[in-house]
């Protein structure tokens, strides 16, 4: 397959906004150690994101992996404590419990969806469990309102990875919304870019108030030792200008998602494209399929394609020396992982004739 144009949403109207704040007379950064609320760009995307999503309160972040962060350090997460998180998701998701001194705890996830198996999830909490975090894996809602209402019944966190889910929905709520706090990334491979970024949503004045003092020291005003994982202006001024093409991005993500299961169920190719659980809308961060029968699948397919996602998190060296992270092998996740075959919608800009040959020659891949 011949190079493939990148996905890129980036454009005149991000540049311009940039210059136009270039040539005003705003810092960089409106951040004071007194003052947890940033500057005017900052404010400003805060109170559009909060409106957009429907939320109480949104803080912005120079990273999702620095709103995951700091959502742990609002929930109090802390040594000793445990955190169920997934094994097929992005490390930072588990990583971030281990920085603050927590066991993660490997929780399985479901074959419909690759999120985290309620059943599974209440198998696992005990009398240490502090928080879930779930992730809404390759744009598709994981069971939501389920682990919501298993969270509040013991009296826990939901902390949701929303990372590549903007604008998902599950029983017409939309992700990043449904747990009590929500992650949001606008890193260069996601549906919205501003190459880094992120923001936390949630309902919680109280959480919110923590949330802040995670992400801006300001000479620890409150019980939070915090950090500098603060937004900066120009950041956020490409945000704003970002939100304002959401829905022309995300159906032109739609579009290339469903092509791509058309084109494989055309050409009869042995993999079961990705489907919606009832209820929900997926936002087509990637398309991941399953191969009907693994054997038959080559270590290495041809590129764009790769088969798998990220080998479970348990199986890598830096928590596999982490004894805090050890836990039993989860099935499903490995079975998953086995036979997944995964296009990055969100890195890759195919046209129509370049997904047929990108079919035609996965099928000669898998013979």
């Amino acid at each position: 397959m011949k190079k493939l144009k990148k996905f890129l949403t980036i454009d005149g109207a991000e540049w311009g906004a940039v210059t136009n704040f270039a040539f005003s007379d705003e810092p960089l950064s409106g951040y004071i150690g007194s003052d947890p609320h940033g500057g005017v760009n900052v404010r400003r995307l805060e109170a559009i994101w909060a409106d957009t999503f429907d939320v109480s309160y949104a803080v912005a972040v120079n990273s999702a992996t620095s709103g995951l962060l700091a959502a742990c350090m609002a929930a109090g997460v802390t040594h000793g404590d445990e955190v169920i998180v997934s094994p097929y998701t992005m490390s930072a998701t588990a990583a971030v419990p281990l920085h603050l001194g927590a066991r993660p705890i490997w929780a399985d996830i479901t074959r419909e969806d690759f999120g985290l198996d309620p059943v599974d999830v209440s198998n696992k909490i005990t009398r240490k469990t502090r928080a879930v975090i779930v992730t809404n894996l390759f744009g598709h809602p994981a069971h939501l309102h389920e682990l919501r209402d298993i969270c509040n019944s013991h009296g826990i966190w939901l902390i949701e990875d929303n990372a590549q889910a903007i604008f998902s929905r599950e029983r017409n709520i939309l992700c990043g919304t449904i747990g009590h706090m929500g992650v949001f990334s606008l890193n260069i491979h996601k549906q919205l870019q501003t190459g880094e970024g992120g923001v936390v949503v949630c309902h919680d004045g109280i959480l919110d108030k923590k949330l802040r003092e995670a992400m801006n020291h300001g000479e620890m005003r409150g019980g939070i030792i915090g950090l500098n994982l603060r937004m900066t202006e120009i950041t956020a001024v490409m945000a704003i200008e970002q939100l304002k093409k959401a829905e022309d991005i995300l159906l032109s993500r739609a579009q290339i998602w469903h092509s791509i299961s058309d084109e494989v169920e055309r050409q009869g190719l042995p993999i079961t494209p990705p489907e919606i659980r009832q209820l929900c809308y997926h936002t087509c961060y990637a398309w991941a399929g399953i191969a009907k029968d693994s054997s038959f699948l080559p270590e290495k397919l041809p590129w764009p394609w790769r088969r798998g996602y990220v080998k479970p998190l348990y199986t890598l060296p830096a928590f596999t020396r982490m004894s805090s992270a050890t836990g039993p092998a989860c099935a499903t996740t490995e079975e998953v992982n086995e036979a997944l075959v995964l296009f990055e919608v969100c890195a890759y800009d195919p046209t129509n004739d370049e997904i047929k040959q990108m079919v035609r020659e996965l099928g000669e891949a898998i013979g």
